[in-house]
């Protein structure tokens, strides 16, 4: 592991131990409240803490990196407890990105690229909200918002990217699904969350983003 790997992961795990009580206080009804508590979010704090480093390649980027880890962080475990994207972390954590990647546009003088990544957020934001819409509830607009955070995230990084998270998350989410009912811990009918398959994917596509793109083209 890199020593940017290292630091951000033990950074990142720091930050969402120490905002357990705030991500707890976001949510309503957790059914499993244990999810949100110091180890599990000090744990995967650390993970994609050290995802973000791992794949950072320009320092101007830092931060940006470094709020997609935290909020991956946060929203995994407020999904995964309660079925909730909770506005109150999903929206300062849109504007954090926004600035952070503001930020490192004006030190690149990387404006058209910042442009691309806000065009792009909005371009899936649209296409998972149609789904949403016509979906019969197959994941609501938490995911929906959460869909703009990465497709701004991963557009950033490029199209090939933003374009492998966005189906990815259906394809992650798929196999999860029949191997939960395979196991019969949830009935036909059970909602399972959407969220953590598309944070999955949006870093899978992070460092295999044009790979898999070339790989569905057979290219």
């Amino acid at each position: 592991m890199s020593a940017a790997a290292a630091i951000t992961g033990a950074l990142i795990g720091i930050a969402a131990a120490a905002l357990t009580r705030f991500t707890r206080g976001r949510v309503t009804d957790p059914t499993y409240p244990r999810i949100i508590s110091v180890p599990v979010l000090a744990v995967l704090g650390v993970l994609f803490g050290a995802l973000a480093g791992w794949r950072l390649t320009a320092w101007p980027e830092t931060l940006a990196f470094a709020v997609a880890a935290l909020v991956s962080t946060l929203l995994v475990a407020t999904d995964l407890a309660a079925h909730e994207i909770p506005h109150k972390i999903m929206w300062p954590g849109m504007l954090a990105l926004v600035a952070s990647l503001l930020i490192a546009a004006a030190i690149e003088g990387s404006w058209a690229r910042f442009g691309v990544a806000l065009a792009t957020g909005a371009v899936i934001a649209l296409v998972y909200f149609v789904i949403a819409w016509f979906g019969k509830g197959q994941f609501g607009i938490g995911d929906v918002s959460l869909s703009l955070f990465f497709g701004t995230f991963l557009g950033w990084l490029g199209l090939p990217y933003a374009l492998v998270g966005a189906l990815g998350a259906f394809l992650v989410h798929v196999p999860v699904t029949i191997a939960v009912l395979i196991a019969r811990r949830a009935g036909r009918k059970a909602e399972l969350p959407f969220g953590p398959s598309l944070i999955a994917a949006a870093w899978l596509a992070a460092f295999l983003g044009p790979i898999a793109l070339g790989s569905l083209l057979g290219r």
